[in-house]
């Protein structure tokens, strides 16, 4: 049986981020570089609930890739990443992410390296004694759930956008509530945040169903690239710059992509390489594992070229073309299955 989040071992706790904020007033509130949908829905959902309590927040998230998420930058006020100077703000608030050298290099990051930092996160890896204030919860199914935590700590009510926010945030990382970090909070979390009127199908629609030709032709691209390795225990798909420039689209227009090796039943390890239109010669490799009792992890995968992030879902850049990038993290598995046949 899944343990309930509060169950789970936290590093710091929602009384030090309380006691921080109410230092200050004027709140940056920003996350990780590529903003998936926990990341957004949980930054647009505290900045309404800061604002509805006399703050004075803004987020800091570039609108540039975002993908289908984009829709709810509409609800708080927003800067772009370039514009951010620390001089206007007291403090910054890092969402799902654990630090600032997980931002965007440029204004925003060299901000909130000045700034006092708090930190309400729920990845397994990064620096846990940084910051003025931190709440991590690594097991936590997502980021959103912990504001959600947050607000009912704090008796703040949730209206529409704020719970929308939220919703985003919980389906996005718990893979509409299939991953196994689904916990009985998160479902709890999930029916409060429902009842304050989300209309859930019409986000679906909006996240899952809808898509361009391009992204459709691009997922087929996709699926003739999916390889095994290992006698089926690694699975990956590989799209090139080219690929992303053919289709006319970004990659957060197919962040699914990775569900097409994670098909392949025997695969302990999922693997998605991708060079972006934006950094050609640079390649993102996605990974998922299936389980943690293997003697590795997508998070021990990741950080081996410089990446983190979950122990079941991680990233990384890799300085090199897809070709050899392919070529470099073969060669680091084949240590991890020494007995099996490439």
């Amino acid at each position: 049986m899944s343990p309930n989040l509060t169950t789970h071992r936290a590093h710091g706790s929602i009384r030090a981020v309380v006691h921080a904020l109410r230092q200050f007033r004027r709140v940056l509130i920003t996350a990780h570089i590529r903003p998936d949908g926990d990341a957004v829905g949980s930054c647009v959902a505290m900045a309404r609930l800061l604002k509805a309590q006399g703050w004075e927040p803004r987020v800091a998230l570039s609108p540039l890739g975002m993908g289908p998420p984009k829709f709810l930058l509409d609800y708080a006020d927003c800067v772009a990443p370039t514009n951010v100077r620390a001089r206007d703000f007291d403090c910054v608030l890092l969402l799902d992410c654990s630090g600032p050298e997980r931002l965007p290099e440029g204004p925003l990051r060299d901000a909130a390296a000045k700034l006092p930092q708090l930190v309400i996160d729920h990845h397994v890896t990064g620096d846990r004694r940084r910051g003025l204030a931190r709440w991590v919860i690594p097991d936590a199914s997502s980021t959103g759930e912990l504001i959600h935590r947050f607000a009912k700590h704090m008796k703040w009510p949730l209206d529409r956008e704020s719970a929308e926010a939220l919703w985003v945030a919980l389906v996005t990382d718990t893979g509409r509530f299939a991953y196994s970090c689904t916990h009985p909070s998160t479902l709890r979390a999930a029916a409060e945040i429902l009842a304050c009127g989300v209309d859930s199908s019409a986000i679906n629609d909006r996240l899952y169903l809808y898509a361009s030709e391009g992204a459709v032709l691009l997922k087929r691209k996709a699926y003739d690239s999916l390889t095994t390795w290992f006698r089926g225990r690694v699975a990956l798909i590989c799209l090139t710059a080219r690929d992303f420039r053919r289709a006319g689209v970004a990659k957060s227009e197919i962040e699914d992509a990775i569900d097409i090796p994670r098909s392949i039943p025997t695969a302990q390890i999922s693997l998605f390489f991708y060079e972006t239109k934006d950094k050609p010669g640079i390649t993102r490799l996605s990974v998922r594992t299936r389980t943690d009792d293997q003697g590795f992890t997508a998070a021990s995968i990741a950080a081996h070229f410089g990446g983190g992030g979950h122990l079941r879902a991680a990233g990384c850049d890799i300085h090199a073309k897809p070709k050899a990038a392919i070529e470099t993290v073969k060669a680091y598995l084949a240590t991890l299955f020494a007995d099996i046949a490439p």
